[in-house]
């Protein structure tokens, strides 16, 4: 059975236009959807416990979208991400900074019947402010030109993608897969199957990679297999990219979809298992600090600086006088005592606009982290009154 049909755009390039996958026979697949399905449901039920969960939630769409965009050749760190978010937009490529941030603020983006629709909007989201002004007066348009990939297996060394004149089509049977209500399928392993088919449409000039493993998140959301947009698979991803390339082609060559379903469940286990893992440490983070400021009184801006550091672990004063809504000086005075109970640092050379980082919490999502970096006494001297 063929995986898709092979059409001549204008150019005469082979351009593959995929087929509906057909799903996996479920006792090849079950081994690792149990497994995938559980870690995934734990994750969404615990996120959903936390208080302001979608404050926490945001977190760990950051750390989804830097590896996301990691797995496209972005450097951005989720350190660097913090930073770039704070009030100060400091990065060490603020241009690829920026282009992750985005692609963390898709999250928000629903389905709402327009699947489409969502894609459209996810792109002009990556896109509207890029510093390039062809890819910011396209964002949010189809493709108009045949896209490709360098493939050695080839003709000529370039695999192509859906032509710009059967996208229409390919998009409707994309979408009627995709937003499908089938008992007998699971809806993680239709998702799966989804993120494969889309890829291989690729109907936007970039970002592609990047949008495919949102809608995975978003779709399940929209579709009630979570209550968040938690069903991530970008850090496996970024951590066995060319495993993840391998097995969307072998697909494609094989029209055996079972070994890339396996592959999928496998990264949404290990990739929820993670976040679990992280959500623990977390929990521990917020035990350690409440004890560490308990002598404080009940009423001190410290005690409101605690959960706000807890979720923006990068920060100027300014950024929590705006978020909590206290004085300058009663913010700094707290951020004070926080920095001489080792819970927040200072960035080292900063005299002014000081970035306070909670380490602990950075070093829970971070894995590219720097090390540590200390700030000068100079820069840490007098909080306040």
């Amino acid at each position: 059975m063929a995986s898709g049909t092979y059409e001549a755009d204008e150019r005469l390039r082979r351009c593959f236009r995929p087929d509906v996958p057909t799903p996996p026979r479920l006792e090849d697949v079950t081994d690792l959807l149990d497994p995938a399905l559980d870690a995934l449901r734990q994750f969404d039920r615990r996120l959903s416990e936390w208080p302001n969960r979608g404050v926490v939630g945001k977190l760990f769409a950051r750390l989804d979208a830097v590896h996301s965009s990691g797995a496209e050749g972005s450097t951005t760190t989720f350190t660097d991400l913090m930073e770039y978010e704070s009030s100060l937009r400091s990065a060490p490529d603020p241009e690829d900074a920026a282009s992750v941030a985005a692609c963390a603020e898709a999250f928000a983006e629903g389905v709402e019947g327009d699947l489409p629709g969502t894609v459209l909007r996810l792109h002009r989201r990556l896109f509207e402010r890029n510093r390039d002004h062809m890819k910011s007066a396209g964002a949010g348009r189809w493709k108009e030109r045949t896209n490709g990939t360098t493939d050695d297996d080839a003709p000529g060394g370039t695999f192509y993608y859906t032509r710009p004149a059967s996208l229409k089509a390919a998009l409707a049977e994309w979408r009627d897969f995709t937003l499908a209500e089938d008992p007998k399928l699971p809806e993680l392993v239709r998702q799966c199957l989804s993120h494969w088919m889309f890829e291989h449409i690729h109907p936007v000039p970039d970002g592609n990679g990047r949008i495919g493993r949102l809608l995975i998140p978003i779709v399940a959301r929209d579709k009630g297999l979570t209550r968040m947009p938690c069903a991530f698979v970008a850090e496996a991803v970024h951590e066995d990219q060319q495993l993840y390339i391998e097995s969307l082609k072998a697909a494609r060559r094989s029209s055996d979809w079972t070994g890339w379903t396996r592959l999928m469940l496998g990264f949404v286990e290990r990739t929820a298992s993670a976040n679990l893992g992280r959500l623990d440490r977390l929990a521990a983070i917020r035990r350690e600090w409440e004890e560490a400021v308990s002598g404080a009184r009940k009423d001190s801006v410290v005690h409101r600086l605690v959960p706000f550091a807890l979720t923006r672990p990068v920060f100027t004063i300014q950024d929590a006088v705006t978020e909590i809504g206290a004085t300058f000086a009663s913010v700094n005075t707290a951020a004070g005592r926080m920095v001489e109970a080792g819970i927040l640092s200072i960035e080292q050379g900063r005299r002014r606009d000081r970035l306070f980082q909670a380490d602990a919490v950075l070093d829970c999502f971070d894995r590219f982290r720097a090390p540590r970096r200390e700030a000068e006494p100079e820069a840490a001297d007098a909080f306040g009154p």
